[in-house]
């Protein structure tokens, strides 16, 4: 019993703060109205005990009260309260018209029904609410002048003033309620504003963080294989230094230069800009060419070299040869040993950082665009990994001051029975999945994206015993944000003294980054084997991979007795394109030939260019006469296309075309390549622009 009536003196919880809001404060009501309901009956009871009518009416408005908050404890907030105001008002209006009417102490019963109508439902219902009391009132008022025959119950001026009194006594209490209400709510509205403040700033700071590893991910271009296996290593290695000066030795054995230096810029006491040589690397054998020349540390002014500052800081490289540099420079250099360099500018986020260089001592060198290209790639990385150097130094001193507080913050880190009920969940969790500090029943399976993670979850946990108490996977998990993470959780068992499993703890670890630079490395390997397979002119395959699926081919039909025939294309007259129009011009013509043959194929069929001007076709299941047809009607297409040159003007393009075909007497492939030539010979000798077919198959 005393349970039941201490559950009746608490406001009930409704689920939205909104509904707890209200809920709270109609209960604060029933508190002040109940014991005052109380008052007036007893007033009515003792000082007036002939007014029936007032009786009735006070013990109709402690019965509703009673109804109301048993409503309320249901839950049932808005029938709760339109039925309770409703109700008072028609016990009011009653006790009016039997009693002094307009002038009634129940005329400020029907002020403080219109008061919390408006607190409790809504503004339009109190409102209307004081329309109809309004209206009401009126009519009475004329209904007991028109009639004065009708029984008044009059209060005694005592009665009256208790009366009185106790409405004013409903007032205080009515305004102690709303008022602590009020303070309650401004108090919740600013924890929550200032709740707010904190997430859009974490959020910012985590969107900042995101770009600036972002920015590292986008630097990454065109790389060579060993300039992969470079990145890898950076990025993998345990040591930095250890790990920078090996793929600075890589660079040097993979481009086939003689020396490569690492430089860092920094200012001298007196503000002018230097760079210091923090790395180096030197081939075999080339020390004797160097002298004694050689500058650890430069300054840019002092030095004559303010033009590399200007170059290298608007991230352009410097590739010359020495002799051909500005005095100043080439003195310098030449002091070194020097006759060939390619500088690299290595930026860390927006900041140039220093360079990279790269030397040759015994002989002269130009360098092409592709490798300045791939060593541009290989810039970037070094500057991804020095500022991931940096972030690591920098979280090293934090974690080194700030350890106590931060420990347990770095991972997430929850604790949840078998069931999946989540039992603990640091900081650094609750941030990520945007959950609030309680709990209460959250299950762990809520923070799964899918079906299947939840089942591959439940597996691992069933996975869990004595012998092996700790699991780890990777899956993603979606961010507060929104954003999908790759995760990296480590499960492990807590186990009661027979050994039953009562808690796991898992810690997460965030590996987005790691595993979308993995797959960034892998596509960029995927990248550098198609580009060793393409001629770059044309875009068709060059002589290696062609070869290579001739040799496959040819294995192909020696094993199922197919036919195999090959095409080998000549451009004719293009030294005649390139006198006349320049050797632009000339490689504007393959570039249109290979366009030509790429469309001309059929589904099975291969093109690449052989050399030079000169063009293979393989062409699978084709006999002698079909591989001949395919070739008259490729010169014949050939005959009808023009190159267009960047002048405007336009050059016929012709061709000769030698075929032959897996037949007998051809025993290898490089005998049907040797055929091959031989026709395309027999064409050009025949007057060039048609179609010659090996001797044995004519």
């Amino acid at each position: 019993m005393i349970e039941r009536l201490q559950r009746w003196l608490v406001s009930p919880e409704l689920g939205t703060s909104e509904l707890n809001r209200r809920a709270g404060l109609l209960h604060g009501i029933l508190l002040v109205l109940l014991p005052t309901t109380l008052g007036f009956f007893f007033v009515i009871l003792l000082l007036t005990p002939k007014n029936t009518t007032g009786i009735a009416v006070a013990a109709g408005v402690f019965i509703v009260e009673l109804l109301t908050l048993w409503q309320l404890q249901r839950g049932r907030l808005t029938a709760a309260g339109m039925s309770m105001l409703l109700s008072f008002w028609v016990l009011l209006a009653i006790s009016m018209y039997f009693g002094a009417g307009v002038q009634s102490v129940s005329a400020m019963g029907q002020m403080l029904i219109v008061l919390m109508a408006g607190l409790l439902v809504s503004g339009s219902f109190a409102s209307g609410l004081a329309v109809l009391t309004i209206l009401y009132n009126y009519i009475l008022l004329r209904t007991h002048e028109t009639n004065p025959d009708v029984s008044v119950m009059v209060l005694t001026p005592l009665a009256f003033w208790a009366a009185q009194s106790l409405f004013f006594v409903i007032s205080v209490g009515l305004t102690q309620v709303y008022v602590r209400r009020l303070r309650t709510a401004f108090s919740e509205a600013q924890a929550k504003e200032d709740s707010l403040t904190e997430s859009v700033a974490d959020l910012r700071s985590a969107q900042a963080e995101q770009a600036r590893e972002e920015a590292n991910l986008r630097r990454r271009g065109a790389i060579l294989a060993a300039v992969s296996v470079a990145a890898e290593r950076l990025f993998r290695g345990r040591s930095f230094a250890d790990s920078i000066s090996l793929v600075v030795q890589e660079l040097g054995e993979a481009t086939g230069v003689d020396r490569v230096c690492i430089f860092e810029n920094a200012n001298d006491p007196g503000g002018d800009l230097m760079s210091h040589e923090v790395y180096g690397w030197t081939a075999e054998g080339v020390s004797g060419y160097l002298q004694l020349g050689r500058f650890k540390s430069t300054h840019f002014r002092e030095a004559g070299l303010m033009r590399w500052v200007d170059v290298l800081s608007n991230n352009q490289v410097i590739s010359a040869k020495v002799q051909d540099l500005p005095d100043l420079e080439r003195r310098r250099l030449q002091s070194q040993g020097l006759k060939s360099i390619l500088i690299v500018p290595i930026f860390v986020g927006e900041e140039w950082w220093g360079f990279i260089g790269f030397d040759e001592v015994k002989g002269e060198r130009e360098w092409s665009s592709e490798e300045e290209d791939a060593l541009r790639g290989a810039a970037g990385i070094l500057g991804g990994a020095i500022q991931r150097q940096r972030a690591e130094r920098a979280l090293h001193r934090s974690q080194q001051h700030y350890l106590a507080i931060l420990q347990d913050q770095t991972d997430m880190i929850c604790r949840y029975t078998p069931q999946g009920q989540i039992t603990f969940a640091n900081e650094a969790y609750l941030h990520f999945f945007g959950l609030p500090s309680s709990l209460g029943k959250r299950q762990i399976w809520q923070q799964m994206p899918t079906e299947v993670d939840v089942a591959d979850l439940q597996h691992k946990i069933d996975g869990i015993t004595l012998e092996r108490p700790s699991m780890t996977s990777r899956n993603q998990n979606r961010r507060a944000d929104g954003v999908m993470r790759w995760i990296e959780w480590t499960d492990r068992g807590i186990f009661d003294e027979n050994g039953l499993l009562v808690e796991v703890q898992a810690s997460g670890r965030d590996v987005d980054n790691e595993v979308h630079l993995r797959e960034e490395l892998e596509r960029n390997l995927r990248a550098s084997e198609a580009q060793a397979m393409t001629d770059a002119l044309t875009g068709l395959l060059n002589r290696r991979a062609i070869t290579e699926r001739a040799e496959q081919e040819w294995q192909r039909t020696q094993q199922d007795g197919e036919a195999l025939s090959l095409v080998l294309l000549d451009v004719d007259h293009l030294k005649q394109i390139n006198d006349t129009h320049g050797h632009l011009a000339g490689d504007e013509a393959l570039r249109t030939l290979g366009n030509l043959l790429k469309t001309s194929m059929r589904r099975d069929d291969w093109a690449g260019r052989w050399g030079g001007d000169e063009f293979l076709l393989l062409l699978p299941g084709a006999d002698s006469k079909t591989a001949r047809q395919v070739a008259e009607r490729l010169r014949e297409r050939i005959n009808r296309s023009r190159v267009q040159l960047e002048s405007g003007a336009e050059e016929e393009l012709r061709v000769s075309l030698g075929v032959v075909s897996n037949h007998g007497a051809i025993q290898s492939l490089d005998a049907m390549f040797a055929e091959a030539d031989r026709a395309l010979y027999s064409a050009k000798q025949a007057g060039r622009n048609q179609v010659s077919v090996a001797e044995g198959e004519a």
